[in-house]
């Protein structure tokens, strides 16, 4: 090991002991970190990646998970190198926090809604710095202006829930960076936020990196991230290494199936595709559950998916020749903000502030722009779950702000919702069936619930789920399988418009492909109109005929998808398109020329 190199991993392997078997979780990884350099470790969720880095840290929890095998060397400040597997549990804590530090994926779930962001970065000044309070306290406000929070000495005494996504990750990032430890693992840091806030993230990174000349291991489900970020690129599949390279050959010349279709996964940005490639189209497992690489490269399986200019505008003109199924009009909703004892309405939040469109039978419109632009409350006021402070919203002729009572509910089951989360949309204690079958029994479809439940296994067949787990409980589905179940409740009661608010936004790329091409299937096959709501451009556009793009509850841009994203209007909308990762040559190319690497 070189004096550069900070840690290096050897054959590790990790394993989980259930009542029914044991799970190999890593499967041998080895691959090595140095100074000022990024390991980017990609893969879809189950692939070992954060149990990888758990185990660096020696965080996994015992039982039911231990680690078996391999060496942990990390070359440490005071004590030189050293073996983390085989010291006490005494010795790697002072290495925890201190020199090895880590910033988790949900910053929501990572911070303590008790305390206050500043407490909560002191404390670890104090129990591993041995600082005095004032001087932490002085210390953290130099953490939070350093990874730019506006306000640091307003930020330092704020809850919370009082800050945005960003400014949340920031703070973990600022508490992570406390300690200025050696090695920094961020797992999944971006994953939940807009496409600006993540590109401003992925910059702080990267300053923090070279000017403390740390070494960064950063956990992904998204390669165009890691092309970035990344220096050096671990690519994982069920708990095995299945390539790993410089981030140059890995986007340059894939060798292996499961990165190819990672890479084709995400929706292109400089065309149209009829669907998106998944992993199963470079490769498939065989009897025996060994990988069998399909012959095919990227660029042929994707020019067999191009829809032509031609197709989109013949698509358009039957669209767009019809009669809106919905138009909004000058459409507002606003929050009061009260203050004092009385709570007097002081001012208020315009969420959605005169907003005004037509969607098309059988059309996606896209909704697009950062958190707090009013995207969700527009849909959610359109279902009037939210009420309307003033304007019109007109579905199939009927004006939906002039119904209540059984009226409305008729119209929602005409007019459906899929929330972003799908584990916090279905309750535990109910079996999948029943919560797909229960909207049926409400709108009194299908006549008894021995026809209902036929009618649930029959949907469940439709989105990829086999009908034999409609006794099963949500917690024993993945992410994009729970979304599945989400989609299959919504169509449980024959909608004819659907609003899919940050649907896919939670899965792993090659889970999103899949979802989405299921939703442009049934929207075809059944008749479908949706609202796409998203933060990510790229997603949208794929979705989208014509998009709209939101900021400060206005519609900045509203037009084909296309267009907008190839001759954007407005400053705002330029910033989203120059926020996206794209993942390609060029991008990487520059990011190392900035560097001196290439």
């Amino acid at each position: 090991m070189s004096e550069n190199t900070l840690t290096t991993i050897q054959e590790l392997e990790t394993v989980f002991t259930t009542d029914e078997n044991t799970v190999k979780a890593v499967d041998k990884v080895s691959f090595h970190l140095d100074k000022g350099r990024t390991v980017g470790v990609v893969g879809e969720s189950g692939s070992g990646k954060s149990v990888t880095s758990l185990s660096l840290m020696r965080l996994i929890p015992n039982p039911p998970g231990r680690i078996v095998g391999g060496k942990l060397m990390y070359h440490s400040r005071t004590k030189g190198l050293v073996d983390l597997r085989q010291i006490p549990e005494n010795e790697m804590r002072e290495f925890r926090g201190n020199e090895i530090a880590m910033i988790f994926q949900e910053p929501m779930t990572s911070l303590n809604p008790v305390f206050t962001c500043g407490d909560q970065v002191m404390e670890a000044l104090i129990l591993h710095q041995k600082m005095t309070k004032a001087a932490a306290r002085a210390r953290t406000l130099e953490l939070f202006k350093e990874v730019e929070l506006p306000r640091p000495d307003n930020i330092i005494d704020a809850y919370p829930h009082q800050l945005s996504g960003g400014q949340k990750q920031r703070v973990m990032i600022a508490m992570a960076m406390s300690c200025n430890p050696r090695i920094l693992i961020a797992d999944e840091p971006t994953t939940a936020l807009d496409v600006t806030v993540q590109a401003t993230i992925l910059n702080l990174m990267r300053k923090l990196r070279d000017t403390h000349d740390m070494g960064i291991i950063f956990i992904t489900h998204d390669l165009g991230v890691i092309a970035e970020i990344a220096d050096h690129v671990v690519v994982m599949y069920k708990g095995k290494v299945v390539e790993q390279g410089s981030v140059w050959d890995i986007f340059s010349n894939p060798q292996h199936p499961y990165t190819k279709g990672l890479l084709a996964c995400r929706p292109p940005l400089d065309h149209r595709l009829k669907l998106l490639p998944t992993i199963s189209d470079f490769m498939d497992e065989n009897e025996a559950g060994e990988m069998v690489e399909i012959k095919r490269t990227v660029d042929e399986t994707i020019n067999e998916l191009i829809i032509t200019q031609e197709e989109t505008a013949q698509r358009h003109k039957l669209l767009y020749a019809q009669e809106p199924l919905l138009t909004v009009k000058n459409l507002k909703t606003y929050f009061p903000i009260r203050e004092g004892i009385f709570s007097k309405v002081v001012d208020h939040v315009k969420a959605v502030d005169d907003v005004s469109f037509d969607v098309y039978p059988g059309e996606t419109l896209g909704l697009v722009g950062e958190s707090g632009c009013g995207k969700t409350t527009l849909g959610r006021t359109i279902l009037r779950l939210v009420e309307p402070t003033a304007g019109r919203i007109i579905y199939d002729g009927q004006d939906i702000t002039e119904i209540k009572g059984n009226e409305l509910r008729d119209m929602h089951r005409r007019i459906q919702i899929i929330f972003q989360d799908p584990y916090s949309s279905l309750n535990p204690r109910i079996t999948i069936g029943s919560a797909i079958m229960e909207p049926m029994q409400v709108h009194g479809l299908h006549g008894d619930d021995q026809r209902r439940r036929q009618n649930v296994q029959e949907l469940l067949e439709r989105v990829n789920l086999d009908p034999g787990h409609y006794n099963r409980y949500p917690h024993e589905f993945s992410g994009g399988q729970r979304q599945r179940i989400c989609i299959a409740r919504a169509l449980a009661v024959q909608p004819e418009f659907i609003i899919c608010d940050e649907s896919v936004s939670a899965l792993d790329v090659s889970v999103q492909a899949q979802v989405l091409n299921l939703l442009n299937e049934l929207r075809d096959e059944f008749g479908l109109t949706y609202i796409f709501i998203s933060h990510d451009l790229s997603v949208v556009k794929f979705m989208s005929d014509r998009m709209v793009v939101m900021n400060d509850g206005k519609i900045e841009e509203l037009g084909d998808a296309d267009m907008i994203y190839q001759n954007p209007q407005t400053a705002y909308t330029k910033r989203l398109i120059a926020a996206i990762p794209r993942g390609d040559l060029k991008d990487i190319e520059r990011s190392h020329k900035a560097r001196n690497l290439s």
